[in-house]
């Protein structure tokens, strides 16, 4: 059987979720922007005594199913194309039954493209993990996994939550179509008065005096519509029931929240369908088999390459049905691909772990444990991956100008400008949607009192945090302005230099983790390449800095002489003036939007 070492999946194990769900962040997008032109140009409806606005059950659908799109789409594409196909349709009908207020031609266009949109999202399948990983599938070994006695009911929790949401939709369905029946009922002869507004309680209600000096509250669409002194046509059931004859009574509304209650629940529906279709997969057919090692206790499991080093992280991890298990790494055969969120099983010591969901990464899982002459560990005595050397693979990822076996050659890296000013410009928007809700109508300098102060911190934040930090190395040290602090540091003083995946780089000159912040890009950044340059990657920041340094020591173990100069002393630079341009044009330009 073949042995599943860390060469095979570099590069690989990681599928980021933001490009998973980039599909549906796309048209929940294209929808948001079909609802706003709807709202922009659709004609307006005005009610009249001699044009009522009776209940509208196809208007109270089509509200209900535009604005399932959006959400739906980051739970089922399929079902969000089927109802973006049902919105098209069901616009269609309503704009026949009332030819008056038909949508502009170019409108239904964006409709259809919104349907198009949903149904292609829906068809193209996620990015793969590449060529690397579909190699490594056609040259190992595939085997059939014995199909468990009991398999259990994937989706479930998605099911669960589908059942409460059908019961919101039958129930409010239900309770809005038997009161408008009542209404109708008591109003089919309710008498017509003549009644004068006396007062507005609130902007969807309407005081009113009735003929013979009796008082009464009508629920009204918008009581500036109607000021007060004018006089309105009224119908009286006798019963206490009074309403509009523009604005007869009507629950019709109701039905689009049992509309998106039905919609979202479909959406869970389908996707516990899926989730279980891609269980059963596991066991219906050729698999790849490799050999790993495993770390299974309590229903969590963790694998490992067969090559892996103590204190190097888990490959993935998933969650087992069997919660039998020893606190001890044993050799075991894994079945299935080993990257996120495809589903894989484990058999050790003759027992099969039935997965109970997909895997996820394996950063959550204890590290590869074991004793070894020569390991390098931290204060804890812990194993230390960040200080274990480069594998080959790591090596080749690098450019090849770090990878230069030149020790005096300097190598410098800053964090690129525009997303950095992309963050500093984006930083303020949360807190200005806050303010708009909060805060009453002030004049224009107050705004600008307001504002000044948060996009200051932006800017501050976004000059500590990617601006201003930078790295000089070479073979004899590394020159560091961080984000806090400034060092000109020998290899010797460099404890550890670790990465994360949102490309912040640690350069930690003691064994507590202190030391200094550089930004790099990130490993799956949202900004393209072609705006964010041929910067580094975190990863490549730090395995550049970490080869440098290997590189020291091995010259220090061979009692060669190292008269390597250090590279330039750190300067903590000023902020430029692009920077305080910035955060003044920010402060204007956000004032405005809130005045």
């Amino acid at each position: 059987m073949t042995p599943l070492l860390t060469a095979d999946v570099f590069g690989w194990t990681v599928r980021p979720a933001r490009r998973r769900r980039a599909r549906a962040f796309l048209v929940a997008v294209a929808a948001t922007a079909v609802i706003a032109l709807h709202l922009w140009y659709d004609p307006p409806v005005e009610c009249s005594d001699a044009a009522p606005c009776g209940p509208d059950p196809l208007n109270a659908v089509l509200l209900g199913l535009v604005a399932a799109v959006p959400l739906v789409a980051f739970v089922s594409l399929p079902v969000t194309a089927a109802l973006a196909a049902g919105f098209f349709a069901t616009d269609v009908l309503w704009q026949v039954a009332h030819p008056a207020l038909a949508s502009p031609a170019w409108l239904s266009g964006a409709d259809a493209g919104l349907v198009v949109l949903a149904f292609v999202a829906a068809r193209i399948a996620p990015p793969g993990l590449g060529s690397g990983a579909q190699m490594w599938a056609a040259t190992t070994s595939h085997l059939t996994l014995p199909r468990p006695s009991r398999l259990p009911r994937y989706g479930l929790g998605w099911r669960l939550l589908a059942v409460p949401l059908l019961l919101v939709a039958c129930g409010v369905s239900t309770a809005a179509l038997v009161s408008q029946s009542g209404a109708d009922a008591r109003l089919a002869g309710a008498e017509r008065v003549t009644a004068e507004v006396t007062g507005h309680p609130d902007d969807y209600s309407l005081q009113v005096r009735l003929p013979g000096g009796r008082d009464a509250r009508i629920t009204v669409v918008a009581a500036a519509d109607h000021p007060v002194g004018a006089h309105v046509a009224v119908l009286d059931s006798g019963d206490g029931l009074y309403q509009l004859v523009s604005e007869p009574y009507d629950t019709s509304p109701w039905l689009a929240l049992a509309v998106l209650a039905a919609a979202l629940a479909a959406g869970c529906l389908a996707r516990a369908r899926a989730r279980g279709v891609a269980a059963r997969a596991l066991f219906t057919g050729e698999q790849p088999a490799t050999e790993v090692y495993v770390w299974a206790l309590g229903g969590r499991v963790a694998v490992y390459a067969t090559d892996a080093r103590p204190g190097e992280p888990a490959l993935l991890e998933f969650f087992a049905l069997s919660r039998t298990g020893s606190d001890d790494i044993r050799p075991g055969v894994l079945f299935g691909v080993p990257a996120q969120r495809h589903w894989c099983a484990v058999a050790v010591d003759g027992e099969l772990l039935v997965p109970r969901g997909p895997a996820r990464s394996g950063r959550f899982a204890p590290t590869y444990g074991g004793i070894a002459d020569g390991d390098p560990r931290d204060a804890t005595g812990v194993p230390d991956a960040a200080r274990l050397p480069l594998r080959p693979e790591e090596i080749m990822a690098l450019r090849p100008e770090d990878v230069s076996a030149d020790p005096e050659t300097v190598h410098t890296h800053r964090h690129n400008r525009f997303s950095g000013y992309a963050v500093i410009v984006a930083a303020s928007w949360p807190f200005l949607l806050v303010l708009t809700r909060l805060l009453p109508d002030l004049p224009y300098w107050a705004d600008v009192a307001m504002t000044a102060p948060i996009t200051a911190i932006a800017c501050l934040s976004g000059w500590r945090l990617f601006l201003r930090p930078r790295v000089s190395w070479n073979g004899a040290g590394v020159s560091v302005v961080g984000s806090i602090g400034a060092r000109l540091l020998v290899w010797s003083d460099v404890h550890a230099v670790r990465a994360d995946r949102h490309g912040a780089v640690t350069i930690e000159t003691d064994h507590h983790g202190a030391g200094l912040v550089v930004a790099a890009r990130a490993e799956h950044s949202l900004l393209p390449r072609v705006l964010s340059g041929d910067e580094r990657t975190s990863t490549q920041l730090a395995g550049a800095l970490r080869l440098s340094a290997e590189r020291a020591a091995a010259r220090t173990r061979a009692r060669l002489r190292d008269v390597v100069s250090l590279p330039p002393a750190p300067v903590a630079p000023a902020a430029p003036a692009l920077l305080y341009a910035a955060w003044l044009a920010e402060t204007l330009t956000y004032a405005l939007l809130l005045h």
